[in-house]
């Protein structure tokens, strides 16, 4: 583990004793991903139609199959058949995002078929990972939609996601790009699906251990796998794929692994305080599933907060009205504001990170403000 990782738990464990609350004016807008940013940029030229339109395309077969296959994995994504468009409001599309910058970081134009298809290729990728996260997880509702499993059943979900998976994978390495970097970008988004998967196995095997039994550094090296690698990988494939080198592609992805870090830390803020009818998910499930997520480690080392944190996970008949009023103390008790300074330090390092990079100015201020997006967003 980096020493900046044993700072944050010897200086951060709840109570804000720093000065590092952005000010107002270093704060983007929170909601919707795309729109106008600190810095006066916008990132309106980065939208996700196209991208969407591919994804759409790749579970759309040309020709009709006997298997209602397809149907589910449209429904999952936000298309149901005969219903509601449910793709552009709800899912945030970091990673698409992430991945179109670092191609125009690069030198190349985001409205590129290639481009287009790395960046699809990422966003499938995420949701094959989700459709199996929500079964481990027995999560019931996604984006405020029941999750696949509970429409299709496990067995059918599990082969769904295992096709979602298969098809990124086709997207990706069908994108017109020269070989060579083709074979560079397969490397690397490999070794992202199976760090992935690694931290997927941390993030379980911490579920069933005792929380004395994992640190707040314990939970970082998991979210870097789970969450930033894939992370990492969009933006290392969107510079490879516009033709960057290798050592463009691993700066972008350390940025990458940085924000995706913060990402998961802001995600694990909204799980236990976000409001559901913005994030579609219901408040306190983690406390309920005694997932060791960063506010419930931080509240387990705090000495105000520790015996409560510890008689919940104990407790076999723990239920929702418990699990709010164990995440009001732990709000009272400075867990919410330590996370946020957690997120900004992983979002810092991404900073720093850019600041060794060549790349457009245009591009590094979107990157810049995603990373800020990562950290400050409600959804």
């Amino acid at each position: 583990m980096t020493d900046d990782m044993s700072n944050d738990v010897a200086n951060d464990t709840t109570k804000d004793t720093t000065n590092e609350t952005p000010t107002a004016d270093s704060k983007p807008s929170r909601g919707a991903m795309p729109g106008t940013v600190p810095g006066g940029l916008t990132l309106a030229d980065v939208t996700l139609e196209a991208v969407h339109a591919r994804m759409r395309r790749a579970v759309t077969p040309a020709e009709p199959t006997a298997t209602p296959l397809f149907g589910w994995l449209r429904g999952h994504l936000g298309w149901p058949d005969g219903g509601v468009d449910a793709r552009a409001a709800s899912a945030k599309g970091m990673r698409p995002r992430v991945a179109l910058v670092a191609w125009a970081g690069a030198g190349g134009t985001v409205t590129d078929t290639a481009a287009v298809d790395v960046a699809a290729a990422i966003e499938l990728t995420h949701e094959f990972s989700l459709v199996h996260d929500d079964i481990e997880d027995g999560d019931r509702l996604r984006r405020g939609r029941p999750t696949l499993w509970t429409v299709v059943g496990v067995p059918q979900a599990i082969n769904a996601g295992d096709a979602l998976f298969g098809i990124a994978r086709q997207v990706l390495m069908n994108a017109p790009v020269a070989p060579a970097a083709l074979v560079a970008m397969a490397r690397r988004y490999d070794e992202a699906c199976v760090r992935l998967a690694v931290g997927q196995s941390l993030d379980l095997a911490f579920e069933a251990a005792d929380v004395g039994q994992v640190t707040p550094l314990d939970y970082l090296g998991m979210v870097r796998a789970k969450t930033g690698a894939l992370l990492g990988a969009a933006a290392a494939l969107g510079a490879l794929g516009a033709g960057g080198d290798d050592g463009m592609a691993t700066a972008l992805a350390a940025w990458g692994e940085h924000v995706g870090t913060a990402f998961q830390i802001q995600d694990d803020v909204l799980g236990l305080w976000g409001d559901p009818a913005v994030t579609g998910k219901p408040v306190g499930h983690d406390l309920l599933r005694r997932k060791k997520g960063l506010p419930l480690l931080l509240g387990a080392v705090d000495p105000t907060t520790a015996d409560r944190v510890q008689r919940a996970l104990k407790d076999d008949d723990l239920d929702a009205a418990q699990a709010a009023e164990l995440a009001r103390a732990l709000e009272s008790a400075g867990i919410r504001d330590a996370c946020r300074r957690w997120a900004e330090r992983r979002a810092a390092d991404a900073e720093t990170a850019l600041d060794r990079l060549a790349i457009t100015p245009n591009a590094r201020e979107a990157l810049r403000s995603l990373s800020q997006m990562a950290v400050h967003r409600d959804r």
